[in-house]
Order: C-alpha cells, then structure tokens, then sequence
C-alpha cells in the first residue's frame, strides 16, 4: 500500500494500539466483504482501496490514482458530482441502488452494476474536509433477483401496482399513453410522481399532430397537488389540444387557453409551454407562459437554453407571446416540468445547466451507452429522469423530448410476382420498415398480420395457380401519425360458394387488428397486358411510441431536511413580511394568511421579502397574484423584494410579477420582528 500524506500509515506493528496490530488490521482491511475506500484531497486520490473495491471496479493497481483516472466512464453518471459535494459542503450522502456501467474489461462492453454507497468526510486535525471516506456494497445480485422476479410474477405485479400506484393509474387516465411516430421528427416522454406523498400532480404533456403535417409539444403544471389540481390538468391538455388542432398557431391557442384560464379559478396561475415544429424546415415557434424554456442539443452533445417567450403563468393578466427559432436534423427538443430543475437553496439557472449538461451527454450516448435506446430523444428521456432524480425530488417530474430526424422516413414500395417466394420477401421488407419507425411493438405486430394476411390472399385467389401475376405492396407514414398500407394486384378474385374451412377469414382478421380496412375491386389493365378486376386493399393504423408513466423505478439519494420555513413580521411604514424556505403547496395557506392578517386584506402596504426563500413553487407564485389583486382593489401596490439573480428573482421574472432589491426596503430591530415557524 502507498503511504501519502494524510494517509494510513503500513509499517507492520506501528499505529494506535488500540486499533489493533497495523499488520492485523491491514489484513482485516483487505478481506473485509465490503469494499472499503480512502480518498484524499479535491482530486479524490486513492490512498487506501481494499480487494472488494479493486474486484467492483476491476482495476489491480488503483491507490496513488484519483477516480477520475481509475474510471473515467463514470463521467457523466453524477458520481464525481456526489464525491465534489461531499467534500465541499463536507455532508455525507447515502445512496441506494445506483445504476453504474462499468469497463471491467479490456476492449469489452460496459456492465451495469448495482451499488448501494456510503460516502463521509474525513476529518483533519483541524476538523476540516481532508478527504473522503467509501464504502460500498456490490447488490448487482440482488438488484438482478428482483427484477427476473418481477418480470416472471405478473399477476404479483399486477397487483403490487394496484396498491402502489392507485395515484399513477389516475394520471395514465389523463395523460397520453402513447406519443405519435412520425416521418419527420421522433418523440419521447417521461413522467414520475410527486415524491413526497405520491399524490397525484398537476403535470401534463402532450404530442399534438397537425393537420399540415407540422407537431405541436405542450408540457404544463397546474398549481397544487390532488383530484383538483389533476381534473384541471385533464381539462387544459384536452381544450388546448383540440385548440391546436383547429388554430394550427399556438398564439391563438395561447390566447384562447388564457382567456379561460381566468375563468376556472383551479386553472388560474398554470404554466404553460407550447413548441410547434415544422420537421421539414425545422422552423420552431414556441410560447413560455411562466414555464422553463425549451433547451436545444445538437447531435455533437452540445446545448443551448432558448429565452423565454416573456409572458406569465395563465389567466394573471400577462398576454401569451410567442418566439421563433429552428431546429436542425439531428437537434434533440427538450421541453420539461419545473420539478427537474428547481432544488432547496439553488437557483432554477444551475438546475437547467445541469439538465442541458445531462441531455448532451445523453444524446451523444456518453452516460450509459450499455442497453441505451437507439433514438436520441428516447435517451434523454431516460437519462435526464434517471440521473437527476435518483438525488431526490419532491414535485412531479414530466420530461418530453423530439428529434428532428436527419432524414424523413421514406415511403416503401414493393413489386413482386404472387408466388410464396414474394410472400417472405414483402414480409421482411415490411418488418425492416416497421422497426426503423420505432412504433410500439403491439402496433408493428399488427400491421405485420395484416400485410401477412392480404399478401397470402393475393396469392391465393387473385390468380390462377398455375398463371401467377403481379402484387404491389406501397407503404406511408404519413404526417399525421397514420401508417397507410395498400397491397394490389391485377387478378380477378372467385368468391367461392362456401368459405374453406381452414381460410376465408383473412380480411375479417385485418379489420381486427388495424384501425381501418377498406377494399377496391375495379377493372384494369395490367403490366401483363391481360384485362382483369385488380383489387387494392388500403389498410390505415395510426402508430404509437410507449409512454413511461409511474413512479420512480430506482432508489433516490436521501436528501438532507430542507431549510425550515417561518413567517416574520417585521414593523415599520410598511411592515415587512419575511418569508424563509420553501414558499410551496404545504407552506402556502400559512403564508397566504399572515399576509392577509399583516395587511388586513390588503388595505395596508406590506412589502413581502423573499430574499430567504429557498424554493418558490407555482403555489407561491399563485398566492403572490392573488395578493396582488387583492391590494389593487383597495388602491394598494404589493411590494416583493428578492435578490437579483437568485432563485426567487428568478421564478418572479418568468411568471412577469415586479420586484425590487433587498438593498430598497429598511430593516428594523430585532425587537421590532415577530416571528413564527410552520
């Protein structure tokens, strides 16, 4: 072992006798079961590494290293992130189950590993940070056991999921199942619960087709948690979908949104960001109504935030507006729920850099390339969710993200002779084409029995059998999301006088399994030269993307408790109400209260300081409106005070509502304030 400075000391028989014999307890160090790691200094170099550790990893020589050099493809999963805030904030961090790939071999392929880690600070003389303590325990096995165990018990499953996720079926009600394929642009999505009480959120997204071939994204947050907060999500992702639809501009559908917004008073303050894409030019018009701002990732990994569209959250007198961009062939479009950005004590700035961060290296396929999707936006989707939210997340989480395709799915056209030979060959073409659309697998299979099934009736009965002629089989996915299929030929069908019985049923089962069947038997003259009744069946099924819908499917970092949130009042000409912590839907009627009390119901100016605040949710930003109204009818102007460029001056600026700097309004005595805490 390495001996440097700050590290164990080897010499055999040295060290505090009360930890035993240096060389008893160097040998119980190396073949303890768990793997037990030292790390010195902000670099995290190895001083000591036991065998557990070296066999995890798969590394011999790893102590006078740092992590960096020993596993350098763990860059992008979040693991140097967790040693740096480790040694920097010097709070341990327990995680559990993380998801690792690993190179353990030369030239070999990532595994994926399972871990469970405790990480600590080691202490100096002077109590400061000096390096970190590890130890971790390998539960690949046991991660892999529940999994088969879990894939092998469906009904248990089934089961298990109608006791756990009561609140995520009530969502997959409301929310899409399935996201449109289409020629030009991929689709993916993600939504988790709230992690607090899996209560069912006010998160919504959409993929909305338009009838000009362009595609409509929508991710939204109703304000609250709850039957309420979720039946106004159902009513503004129906009514701004067919807005949409029928509009075909999302300012008009904005403006249309708005107005009923003001309304329906369970609507009021929602935010709102609606991109509409044209994937042949990749024009982009999007509008952010009090929402995050889309962010754009190239195919080379690197991001860029889109600025905001300047209006506020829905129904508070800010008027939508709408901004343009493009979106070039490979660029990936990220729209996402503030759940994935906003964290205790840090700005919404560094939780969109760290997500801009994380997608790039997602489309790029750095993080976790071992089983990664094939599709850019499905891995974003994937990774952006898993990677930031196993270090804990309190709101929902909804992430939707589209590909500009590099180049649009082609049409297929298939020629052939109605013989078994061209049956196999229409067969494997049709199922290649299928499999570069990326639809669900239930929506291949089905279109794959059909063309099996009109493909063998063309054999079968248009032609003589022993005078075989010509089918054609012409496959589109056309703008709108529907596979169209028509298979012809130039013979003349026999309805027999009683149908087989092992046949006759093949057109009964297309109209089973497809959305719509129509059938064309019309007089022609075919590439043969012969007069016939050709006939051409056309086969229409609008195809599908799976929605991943639920709870989190992996285990989180354990947060440490957030700050605590309290009311003061402070007095003065005005009053100053000084709110810390988190100013969201379980703090909200507190606040909402002792404002009202301080400025009896708003016939006297208090000045409302967010500077403590650590997380202002859409909550918070309703009741702030809503103090806002209450004071302009008695004359009065509600004063907010936050620090420019923090977290609250933040949120304030995206949702239009002013405010001044702390350095504006006075501060009286300590006896002047009364305090409380909720």
């Amino acid at each position: 072992m390495t001996t440097r400075p700050g590290g164990p000391s080897a010499s055999h028989g040295s060290g505090d006798a009360s930890a035993g014999d240096a060389a008893v307890v160097r040998r119980a160090f190396e073949e303890m079961p768990l793997a037990l790691v030292a790390l010195q200094g902000p670099e995290h170099r190895f001083v000591a590494a036991n065998a557990a550790y070296r066999t995890i990893v798969g590394r011999a020589e790893v102590v006078g290293r740092t992590v960096r050099e020993v596993a350098p493809e763990v860059g992008s999963q979040q693991l140097f992130e967790m040693l740096d805030r480790v040694y920097r904030t010097g709070e341990a961090v327990v995680a559990r189950e993380w998801r690792v790939q690993l190179n353990r071999g030369p030239g070999g392929a990532p595994d994926d590993v399972f871990l469970d880690m405790n990480v600590l600070p080691r202490r100096g003389p002077a109590g400061d940070t000096v390096g970190l303590l590890v130890y971790i325990a390998d539960v690949t096995g046991k991660v892999r056991e529940r999994q088969a165990a879990e894939r092998h018990a469906s009904e248990a499953e089934r089961r298990y999921r109608a006791a756990r996720d009561v609140v995520v079926e009530l969502q997959e009600a409301l929310l899409p199942t399935a996201l449109p394929v289409l020629p030009g642009a991929t689709v993916a999505a993600r939504y988790l619960v709230a992690a607090v009480d899996q209560a069912a959120g006010g998160d919504w997204f959409d993929a909305v087709p338009l009838p000009d071939g362009r595609l409509a994204l929508v991710v939204g947050d109703v304000v609250g948690h709850g039957v309420a907060a979720s039946a106004a999500m159902g009513q503004l992702r129906a009514v701004l979908g067919e807005l949409l639809r029928d509009a075909g501009e999302s300012l008009q559908a904005l403006h249309r949104i708005d107005r009923m917004a003001t309304r329906v008073p369970v609507m009021r303050a929602a935010t709102v960001c609606v991109a509409v894409l044209d994937p042949t030019s990749g024009e982009l018009t999007y509008g952010t109504c009090g929402h995050p701002p889309p962010i754009v990732i190239g195919p080379d990994g690197r991001s860029r935030c889109l600025a905001p569209s300047g209006a506020g959250p829905l129904g508070t007198g800010s008027p939508p507006a709408t901004s343009t961009d493009a979106l070039r062939p490979g660029e990936v479009l990220l729209l996402y729920s503030d759940g994935l950005v906003e964290r205790p004590g840090q700005p919404v700035t560094a939780g969109i850099d760290r997500l801009a961060r994380i997608a790039g290296d997602a489309v790029v396929n750095r993080a976790m390339p071992a089983g990664s999707p094939e599709s850019a936006d499905e891995r974003v989707a994937q990774q952006c969710v898993e990677l930031i939210t196993r270090e804990g997340y309190d709101d929902d989480v909804t992430v939707l993200a589209a590909m500009r395709r590099p180049s649009p799915v082609p049409e297929m056209h298939l020629r052939g002779i109605a013989t078994p030979g061209a049956f196999a060959d229409f067969r494997a073409s049709t199922r290649a084409w299928l499999d570069r659309l990326g639809a669900d697998p239930t929506d291949r299979r089905a279109i794959d029995l059909a063309v099996a099934e009109l493909v063998a009736n063309a054999i079968e009965h248009a032609y003589p059998v022993d005078r075989p002629g010509p089918i054609r089989l012409d496959a589109k996915l056309c703008s709108d999301g529907l596979a169209r299929v028509r298979v012809a030929d130039e013979g003349d069908w026999v309805q027999p006088s009683a149908p087989p019985p092992t046949s006759g049923r093949g057109l009964w089962i297309v109209g089973s399994v497809v959305d719509e069947i129509a059938l064309d038997h019309h007089d022609t003259t075919g590439t043969t030269g012969r007069r016939g009744r050709g006939t051409t069946v056309t086969i229409r099924h609008r195809l599908g993307r799976p929605v991943s819908l639920g709870a989190a499917e992996h285990q989180a970092v354990r947060r440490g408790a957030p700050h605590r949130f309290s009311l003061a009042v402070r007095s003065g000409t005005p009053s100053v109400l000084a709110v810390s912590g988190s100013l969201d839907m379980t703090t909200v009627s507190a606040f909402a209260e002792r404002l009202a009390a301080a400025s009896r119901g708003g016939m006297h100016p208090v000045t409302v300081d967010l500077s403590e605040v650590d997380v202002l949710a859409s909550a918070g930003v309703s009741a702030l409106f809503a103090a806002r109204d209450q004071y302009a009818i008695h004359g009065q102007r509600l004063t907010l005070v936050a620090p420019p460029g923090g977290l609250a001056a933040r949120v304030l600026d995206l949702a239009t509502l002013d405010h001044v700097s702390p350095a504006t309004i006075a501060h009286p005595s300590p006896t002047d304030v009364r305090t409380s805490e909720v």
